[in-house]
């Protein structure tokens, strides 16, 4: 039996470095690179609710659901008003009762940067998921992530076939794809003794899914949020991490994953809209090095921020234990 108890500095290392490409996902660099890039990371997102879900299991013990929701909640709240400040001083700001209920149940931010999305989402997880515990319901989990996997493909990529437009904030929520890979992610926690998968295989699945990536984009002329061969890319990928738990216990791109990845999300699109500001202002909007140069500024400041933002928060909790 795996020792599930020590830390997996493997899963640090990739959310490090996933952390890196929703930056570049959102910031995208020009042309054919910035579309293959883009295509390629759409990993990301559904890596970070799988380690959510992940981190929910404890064989033999319980986890501590308050806790949880009260820190994700924080960071919700903290990215909340920050935002609503920036669109108070740009005059960027505006409330309607549909906006309000978008929010709410499809976790389509009001005011607040769109990529904010998966905060809400991940929020509503942690409670529906500590209620699912409360109860003993979490056997019944197991059926959300074929379920939530049929309708993720059906309400995008299918609809979009048949030429019914579909609004991304209809699968691209708690409910779907927040639960889909949460409960993947539990699940893959609860029966990893039972995995025998080789790690080879698993690398093999992962990088074929890479390369698929983009030849799906082409096929299907859009991006969904989640390619279809996404799924069995972040999967192997995952079970990579599980079975390589005590690699990269050095490096600094774990260290960014642990302490920092959440910050980065949150900062990174006030880092981009700021350096597309600057960019404008100095009249380097077209050149050609310049856009290929500010994902890579993009993600160095949101890094740098996030190191300042984590630093106050440290801070603050000295000063509330004194």
């Amino acid at each position: 039996m795996k020792d599930t108890s020590s830390r997996n500095y493997t899963l640090d290392f990739v959310k490090g470095i996933a952390c890196i490409f929703v930056v570049f996902m959102h910031c995208e660099f020009p042309g054919y690179m910035g579309t293959l890039v883009q295509c390629i990371a759409r990993f990301c997102v559904p890596l970070f609710f799988m380690v959510s879900g992940y981190f929910c299991f404890k064989k033999g013990g319980s986890v501590n659901y308050k806790k949880k929701v009260g820190h994700i909640g924080m960071i919700t709240l903290f990215a909340s008003v920050f935002y609503i400040i920036i669109a108070i001083i740009t005059g960027n700001i505006s409330f309607s009762f549909k906006a309000l209920f978008k929010w709410i149940v499809f976790n389509s931010p009001m005011i607040v940067a769109g990529q904010m999305w998966f905060l809400f989402a991940l929020l509503y997880d942690y409670i529906i998921f500590g209620v699912i515990e409360k109860f003993k319901l979490t056997k019944f989990t197991a059926y959300a992530v074929p379920v939530c996997t049929v309708l993720y493909i059906a309400l995008a990529q299918g609809a979009h076939l048949v030429g019914i437009p579909v609004q991304n904030m209809i699968y691209r929520n708690f409910l779907i794809e927040g639960m889909l890979f949460f409960c993947l992610g539990y699940w893959l926690h609860r029966k990893e003794d039972k995995f025998r998968i080789d790690n080879k295989i698993l690398l093999a699945i992962f990088i074929i899914a890479t390369l698929l990536c983009p030849v799906e984009r082409v096929i299907m002329g859009r991006d969904f949020g989640v390619n279809i061969v996404t799924f069995p890319q972040v999967t192997a990928l995952f079970l990579l991490c599980i079975n390589k738990g005590d690699k990269f216990k050095n490096s600094k791109l774990t260290v960014l994953g642990s302490k920092y990845s959440l910050f980065v999300y949150v900062l990174h699109p006030a880092v981009w809209h700021a350096l597309g500001k600057l960019y404008s202002v100095s009249g380097i909007s077209e050149n050609t090095i310049a856009l290929y140069c500010m994902p890579v500024l993009c993600a160095a400041f949101a890094i740098l921020a996030a190191l300042v933002a984590n630093g106050l928060n440290v801070l603050i909790k000295k000063r509330k234990k004194v």
